[in-house]
């Protein structure tokens, strides 16, 4: 097998990190890169380490968009199912093994096969605080699952498996899906899309709160993807955030005026990003030494990073 190459790449989570804290993405995408390896530095395996952590609110999502799908594909093979049969079946048994990985420490071992909480890490949930935690998350994935069952299915309960675009996702195994926009990798995972005759629908599902430009802009993306990898037309493109703890959803279709300001906003971060690189050559694709990467004006963020730990040395010795 050849060496693993660490190619140029952007996402809009890649570009949020780095609109936060430069420092942040050079962590997350430079600085653990070969950190799996025997013979990595400490930084680089932290670094990995600290890039494969989780949080509860990230897990619940994962849970609930695995149960619905599962409910999904039970009503596709003509099995009715409740929330109960979901839950017990897929969601809890999710939450149960990646919360008890992360209790258990096993990702010292493997960062990659095992969950780490950045809740248990970091000491932030302990007692009767994680006991209600538990209890609050449980409580909004059976809500998902029911409003899904309720509000969304009615909707997409006729769609076939074969009008079904596949979507490579982390736990399909190797890389996620992609397109290549001017010549840039653009990572874009839309949760659901199919195809109607000519039309083109994709469904994002949402546990947690509303957030409807952010998540506009975010399936504007996915328009993107469908337009570049499969030839749709944006007027034929359907767009829907699901917002399943609340039972809502947000349809709307994009203009072209608003396509290409995704693609203005993209183009600006890429060229932010690769001032940041080397001779800025994004094919090299190599970083700028790490104090050249900023950290954030906004302390706050450090709370809630997950790489605190690589910058706290530095934010002691700031004062933060």
């Amino acid at each position: 097998m050849g060496q693993l190459k660490n190619t140029f790449s952007w996402s809009f989570s890649a570009s949020e990190d780095f609109e936060q804290c430069r420092r942040r993405r050079y962590w997350s995408k430079y600085a653990m890169w070969g950190g799996w390896a025997r013979n990595a530095t400490e930084e680089q395996k932290t670094a990995y380490r600290l890039n494969k952590m989780d949080n509860r609110w990230g897990l619940m999502g994962q849970a609930a968009e695995n149960a619905i799908m599962w409910v999904l594909r039970q009503h596709q093979a003509g099995k009715s199912v409740t929330v109960d049969d979901a839950w017990n079946t897929i969601a809890r048994p999710f939450m149960t093994k990646k919360w008890n990985e992360s209790l258990e420490g096993n990702w010292r071992t493997s960062p990659k096969q095992f969950c780490c909480l950045r809740d248990h890490y970091y000491g932030k949930l302990s007692g009767e605080e994680e006991k209600e935690a538990k209890r609050a998350l449980a409580a909004q994935i059976r809500n998902c699952i029911q409003n899904f069952i309720d509000l969304v299915l009615p909707r997409v309960g006729n769609v076939q498996p074969q009008q079904e675009f596949r979507i490579a996702t982390p736990e399909t195994g190797g890389d996620v899906e992609h397109f290549i926009y001017e010549g840039v990798k653009i990572y874009s995972i839309p949760d659901y899309a199919y195809k109607i005759g000519d039309e083109v629908h994709i469904h994002d599902w949402k546990a947690g709160k509303i957030k409807a430009d952010q998540h506009k802009l975010q399936l504007s993306l996915y328009a993107l993807w469908a337009i570049v990898k499969y030839g749709a037309q944006l007027d034929k493109i359907f767009l829907y955030v699901e917002y399943l703890n609340e039972g809502q959803v947000l349809p709307f279709q994009i203009t072209n005026e608003e396509l290409e300001e995704t693609k203005l906003l993209m183009s600006d971060s890429v060229g932010a990003m690769t001032e940041y690189l080397v001779d800025e050559d994004r094919e090299k694709n190599e970083p700028l030494p790490k104090e050249e990467w900023e950290l954030t004006l906004d302390p706050a963020n450090c709370g809630m990073c997950d790489f605190y730990e690589l910058c706290k040395p530095e934010l002691d010795g700031l004062g933060g």
